[in-house]
């Protein structure tokens, strides 16, 4: 199997959380994780939180050039850090991983 992730991420709010979103991304992970066919992830542009997670259980992941993965979307941090959600997110910086070398 084959994912291609590009995916802004899981909505920080209240209102998803009370459709169950949390326990969609969780039963999806737990799901991915039982399959026997071996999984290839792509992220192909942004890879955030639980949106990409949800996707992105994989025997492989890998990452196009410019492609991000984050464990929180920019909009979450923004709610998080007090900025609101509706706020545009920063420009992440280019890390100094040894993929980027």
């Amino acid at each position: 199997m084959v994912c291609l992730v590009d995916t802004a991420g899981a909505y920080p709010g209240i209102g998803a959380e009370e459709r169950g979103q949390a326990e969609s991304i969780a039963r999806n992970l737990m799901e991915m994780s039982r399959l026997k066919t071996p999984i290839i992830t792509v992220i192909t542009g942004e890879g955030g939180s639980g949106g990409a997670l949800g996707l992105a259980v994989a025997d492989r992941v890998a990452m196009l050039e410019f492609a991000w993965y984050s464990v929180i979307s920019p909009e979450g941090a923004a709610a998080f850090s007090g900025r609101g959600a509706k706020t545009p997110p920063m420009r992440p910086r280019r890390s100094n991983s040894p993929a980027n070398t």
